[in-house]
Parts: structure tokens; C-alpha cells; sequence
């Protein structure tokens, strides 16, 4: 049975976030809005993206362009800034012999092979009640050796998970939520300069709407980490942290319950029904091109 408008515009306000109501007019008007004020941004404050319009203009769209403008609830200016930062940002981790390459496997992501492996952020493929993308962390996956860490080539696989959920223009508009699992976390998988260069990524960069990160089944020393995290995720970020204990059946009731993740859609690392092949995913989106 359909679930009301009325349930649905409850879920999508339970974090507080504002989702407008798009119309052809709406987006023409602030396109037309956010191309003369990318345009009228002095040319020493957007080198990387001025290059960008020359190497891959593909990568620049009205579509490209749109998302930050969803992202940014339609604030022109705001979406300006998230553009300029998203080329610094990219060119930063990708460096400028890919950063301008398409953003697939065979792309901008070629030799990052072992980092996509790792995957310690993975796309759950499912969505919670609003029609948010469900995106799961298990930094149990991080090597336990830093010295076989290539955070750059992690940060570029990070990016490349982020852009794979936002094919689905819904999830532009609703945003994401992102279940952190730390039942069997170790200090030593911990690394805090990978955590910045994610956190830097989505702050003012990504062009992704974070509803809520739910921190499931903490770790001992999580309060020793999280004032350090706190500084990379910013206020606005900052609030949006959901912590829970308890046993597994506690906690997916509440995310069931309160928060509108189905035990279902739940991985099976949290007690859920949802087997995340992660291989096969990557597979399947090489052999299409992407």
C-alpha cells in the first residue's frame, strides 16, 4: 500500500532538513542565477574550475551543476562557493594528471584497484523512508598497517562511492544517511588524516546532502576520537551525529523505528538481511562503463 504524503513529508523532515519542491521554472531560473555568478567570481578564485570547463566540459553540465544546487537547497551563492571548492578539492586528491579525467573505474579511478577493495565506505543500495541513500562505514576494513595506506587513492575511492549514489537525482534532492558500524573497530584502525581528508570532501565540497550519521555500536575509545572528528565535521555536520548502543536488536529497532531504516535493508555486519557483494557491484559497474 502507498505510504501518505503526509508520512513521507514526516520523513523527510525528521532531521530537520528543508527538501523544495522543484519546478522546470525553479531549476531554469537558478541555473541561468548560478552560471552569471560563476561567471561574474573573479578568475583568481576559480582557476581549477575554469580549467575544468576547458579539459572536460562533460563534467561541468547544467547536471553537474544542478547538484550543487540541490545540495545547496537553491542557494545560488552557496552552490557557487561548493563548485569552486569541489574542483580545488578534486584536483587536491586526484591530482591534475586524472583530476580532470572522467570520474569511473577506467578513468580518474584507474590503479586505484586495492583502495576500491578495502571499501570501509560501501553503497548499501537501499534507501530509508524518505527515499534517502543508505551508505554503510565499517572502518574495521581499514588496514591495521599505515604504512600500506594510500589515503589519497582511499580519499579518490571515497569520492567515487559518493558519485555513484548520486546517479539517482532523488537522492540529490533527499540527501543521504550513513550508518557507522564500530562493534569491532580497534584503536588501530583508526586514522585520523583519513578522516580529515573525507570530512574536508563533503564539507563544503561534495555535492551531498548528509541527513544524519548514525554511529552504531561505538567503540571503547570513541569519545577519545570523537572531539578530534567533531573539528572536521563542522557544526552543521556536527549536529547531525546519532549515537547508539546496545545490543544489535536495540539498536536496528530504533534505526527501524525512529529513523525509518527497515532491519531488512540493514547490512548483515549489523544483524540485517542485506548482503552487500561488493565485488560484484564494482564488477557490474566496470563492465557498464562507470
Amino acid at each position: 500500500m502507498p505510504e501518505s504524503s503526509n508520512s513521507i513529508e514526516a520523513a523527510l523532515g525528521r532531521y530537520g532538513q528543508v527538501t523544495p519542491t522543484e519546478t522546470p521554472e525553479l531549476i531554469s531560473t537558478k541555473l541561468k542565477e548560478l552560471e552569471i555568478s560563476l561567471t561574474d567570481t573573479p578568475k583568481s578564485k576559480k582557476l581549477n574550475y575554469l580549467i575544468a570547463l576547458q579539459k572536460c566540459p562533460d563534467q561541468c553540465t547544467d547536471t553537474f551543476k544542478l547538484q550543487h544546487l540541490r545540495c545547496e537547497v537553491f542557494r545560488v551563492q552557496d552552490a557557487t562557493k561548493r563548485i569552486i571548492a569541489y574542483w580545488d578539492k578534486r584536483i587536491e586528491i586526484f591530482g591534475e594528471e586524472r583530476g580532470f579525467l572522467p570520474l569511473n573505474l577506467e578513468g580518474a579511478l584507474k590503479g586505484d584497484e586495492k583502495a576500491l577493495q578495502i571499501a570501509y565506505l560501501r553503497p548499501t543500495h537501499e534507501k530509508d523512508d524518505a527515499g534517502r541513500a543508505i551508505l554503510f562505514v565499517d572502518p574495521s576494513r581499514m588496514p591495521l598497517d599505515k604504512k600500506t595506506l594510500d589515503r589519497k587513492s582511499m580519499g579518490r575511492a571515497f569520492w567515487y562511492y559518493i558519485h555513484a549514489a548520486l546517479e539517482d537525482e532523488d537522492v540529490q534532492r533527499k540527501g543521504f544517511v550513513i550508518l557507522a558500524y564500530g562493534e569491532k573497530v580497534k584503536f588501530s584502525h583508526y586514522d585520523q588524516p583519513m578522516d580529515k581528508i573525507n570530512m574536508s570532501s563533503i564539507k563544503g565540497c561534495l555535492p551531498v546532502r548528509i541527513a544524519a550519521f548514525h554511529v552504531c555500536h561505538p567503540p571503547t575509545f570513541f569519545s577519545v576520537i570523537f572531539p578530534i572528528m567533531k573539528v572536521f565535521l563542522g557544526e552543521r555536520l556536527r549536529k547531525r551525529v546519532k549515537l547508539h548502543t546496545g545490543s544489535h536488536d536495540d539498536v536496528n529497532e530504533i534505526l527501524e523505528v525512529k529513523f525509518g531504516v527497515e532491519r531488512g535493508k540493514l547490512p548483515t555486519e549489523m544483524g540485517g538481511a542485506n548482503v552487500l557483494d561488493h565485488m560484484k557491484w564494482l564488477e557490474t559497474r566496470r563492465a557498464a562503463g562507470l
